[in-house]
């Protein structure tokens, strides 16, 4: 069971991490300085969960770090799609 959730969190990292970003005007010349704040954003506003052990979770704290994964993440978007980028 722990497994296919770690399988599943993983795969949720990668693939929000290989959005890409496009802003409406199509001019993306600020698109790593607005990342940046972005993701600066996220950490302050949603900071991710470590847990006990770094080199994996223990079942009572698994879903507090899916749960802070997915809060950082949805500001990070969040924070994009108010600078413009779909």
């Amino acid at each position: 069971m722990i497994v296919k959730n770690a399988i599943g969190v993983l795969i949720f990292v990668i693939v929000s991490s290989c959005s890409t970003w496009s802003h409406r005007s199509g001019n993306n010349s600020n698109l790593d300085t607005d990342k940046r704040y972005c993701n600066t954003e996220a950490r302050i506003q949603a900071p991710t969960y470590i847990c006990r052990n770094p080199l994996m979770c223990a079942p009572d704290e698994f879903a507090t770090a899916i749960d802070a994964l997915s809060r950082n993440a949805a500001v990070f978007d969040r924070c994009m799609m108010q600078k413009g980028y779909n």
